[in-house]
Parts: C-alpha cells; structure tokens; sequence
C-alpha cells in the first residue's frame, strides 16, 4: 500500500510477495534481539509502514515500551506517541486534560493568524508548508467560477490515496476508495444538490493514482467532461481555493484531512467517515455504519440549515484546532527536511546547554519513554 500509494492490493504481486518476505524477515530478527536483550524502550519512526511497522508489531507483542515519532509541516517540532503508531494523531488525552480550559487571548490570536494564512495560501512563522495554491478570492467568486446555483452544495475534500495519515483509518468502509466510489454513486443519482469534489493538492507530488480516477471508474466515465452537471470535480492543481469553497458549502464530506477540522471552524456541519484525530470531539457528524452513513446524509440534504454548527461546537473546534497544532507538536531542535541548517543552528552542544535543556529537555524525556504529561 504504502510503496505503491494504492489501497487495493494483489496478493499476487511481486512487490507483495518482496514486502512479505522481508517482513517476516524483519519480524524474526526482532523477535530474536528483543527476546534476548529486552530494551527498556525502543525509539522508531513512524510504527505503521515498512520494516518500522513490524518492529512496532512485534514490541508491542512483547510488551516493550515503544515510541514513535514522526515530523509534520512545523519547523523545530516533532511528533511523539508512546505505545502508540504516531501517525494515527491520538490526541484524546491532550483534549481531556485542556479541553476546559480556555484559550488566552494571545492563543486565540495565534490560532486565527494561522487559519488567515491558510486561507491566503501564505506562510506562517515556523510552519514550511502552503496549504493552498491560490490565494482566496471569495464564495461568490468559486460560486461564479463553477457555475453554481442556488441548490444545496456538498464539499468532499479528499485525502491523497495510499498516504499513510490514511491507510487503516476506516471506520465502515474498507478503504477511504470504497467510501469515493458509494459516495459519489449516491450524488450521482441526486441532481437536486451540487457536489463538489476537492482533490488534494498533495497529488501532484505522488505517484500513486488519482481520487480522479476513482470517481471516473466509479460513473463509468473516462473523461472528466462526461461527468453529470451537478458535479463538480476540481483537480489537484486546479486554481481554486479550498477555503471558498468551505465557505458556500452546505456540508463537508472527509476522510481523514484536516480541512474537515477547518470546515466546523467556519460552522459547516462536516462528516468525518475515517479515524481521524478531530472525530469524536463533539463538533463533526460521525456515522458508524453504510446504514447510518446515507441516512445521516438524506437527512442533512433535507434540511441543511438545521445542521449548522452552534456557536459552543464553533468554539470547540477553534480551540481544538489550537490544542492539534501548537500544543501537540512538541519542541525539538532539528527537523528531517532540513538537518543540517537545523544542526547548525542547534549544535548538540547548544541543545545539552541550560538554553537548550530549557526548551527541549521534555521531548527528550518523552522520547526515552516517560508518559507525556499534557
């Protein structure tokens, strides 16, 4: 899955047969070191994929204390779990020991600086990535641009296939590609409602295939022009911004994407079908089954209005959203995609200084395996 960035796999396949193999490989070897020497911790990147994913396995088997950590879009930041696969962004504890309490007034500015910037598609302070190609331009403007008219709007904001913030993350669906192919079938059959499906921009820099082809595949289409007229599909590098879309849209659909967490920010009432880190905060609709999940869908579509976030949901997410991006992250002085200008900035002998214990002794103290105390 995680090689070839596709979801579906064959059994048969060379590259199953290599992974298999070295897997098992990996799992004996592991087996036999741990077994003899049993570490107090072990430290790993990432524990979901490749070689990292069976260490993490065969630990937990044995009941080793592991951590995992994994680096996002901020600079000197890292991310930490203990016992846990990072990249599954487990942060219940986080949110039941901070959720009550309230944002400063300088916290509360941080969060809607960051939000401003991902809407500008800028830059922001320490974080390195652009969530947007094209700067907001407004809702009328996307309304304008994609010829949308007064009927219910459905967003769909995908995730990039075989990405692993998403493989294992169903909920009901075997596969983030399943919950495509039944959802648009479902709008398919519905012109009463315009939907609009977001492919992610991240695409343009993978190789695996396209949310564009599943939808394709899905209607029996080959061309993006055959596609019904109330549907809308903007391309990974199409020029729009998503944030205005969010704007005109009567509900979001998601996956996993952290643009789900920024629709119920803006008071969109939003589905979150995967096992994302923000479901089950108490601002997303969670539907638990296919029975439960068309239903729920028949019912926000008959009356739209009534599923608008309250102002306490609003407010959750907003605060949430601050606990997800600058309390989870922890300090860290150097960061994967850029090693050696963050080393010559924190030489080890600076990050063992009183500065540097200061601002990074904790990581380090979580890294070695102490609970983190949020």
């Amino acid at each position: 899955q995680y090689t070839l960035q596709v979801e579906q796999v064959s059994t048969d396949s060379d590259l199953y047969r290599l992974r298999l193999e070295r897997n098992r490989q990996a799992a004996r070897a592991a087996f036999g070191w741990l077994t003899r020497h049993r570490p107090d911790v072990i430290v790993l990147p990432n524990g979901t994929i490749l070689e990292f994913g069976v260490l993490y396995q065969v630990a937990r088997f044995l009941d080793i204390p592991v951590v995992t950590y994994e680096f996002g879009e901020q600079r000197q930041r890292i991310w930490l779990a203990r016992n846990a696969e990072v990249m599954r962004q487990q942060t219940d504890d986080l949110w039941q020991a901070r959720k009550d309490r309230p944002l400063t007034e300088q916290q509360q500015a941080q969060v809607r600086e960051l939000f401003a910037a991902r809407q500008r598609a800028s830059l922001w302070e320490n974080f390195a990535r652009r969530w947007q190609g094209a700067p907001s331009e407004g809702g009328a403007r996307v309304r304008q641009a994609l010829n949308l008219d007064e009927r219910p709007v459905v967003l769909l904001a995908t995730n990039v296939i075989g990405d692993s913030l998403t493989l294992g993350r169903q909920v009901f669906s075997d596969s983030m590609t399943e919950w495509l192919e039944r959802t648009t079938q479902f709008f398919a059959s519905r012109p009463e409602v315009q939907f609009v499906i977001r492919i992610h921009p991240g695409e343009l820099i993978t190789k695996g295939p396209s949310v564009a082809d599943v939808v394709l595949r899905a209607l029996g289409k080959t061309d993006p022009a055959e596609l019904p007229k109330h549907i809308h599909m903007i391309p990974a590098d199409g020029k729009v911004n998503t944030y205005d879309l969010v704007e005109i849209a009567d509900l979001g659909l998601v996956y996993t994407t952290t643009v789900g967490m920024e629709m119920a920010m803006s008071g969109t009432p939003v589905m979150a079908v995967g096992n994302t880190h923000y479901r089950g905060k108490g601002f997303t609709l969670d539907p638990q089954t296919w029975e439960g999940y068309f239903e729920l869908l028949n019912q926000v579509l008959a009356q739209p209005g009534q599923y608008r976030l309250t102002r306490q949901q609003v407010e959750d997410a907003w605060h949430y959203a601050y606990r997800f991006f600058f309390d989870y992250p922890h300090a860290f002085p150097w960061h994967v995609t850029r090693i050696w200008p963050d080393v010559e900035e924190w030489p080890l002998r600076r990050v063992l200084s009183d500065e540097g214990q200061q601002a990074f002794a904790h990581s380090f103290r979580y890294l070695s395996g102490e609970a983190v105390v949020w």
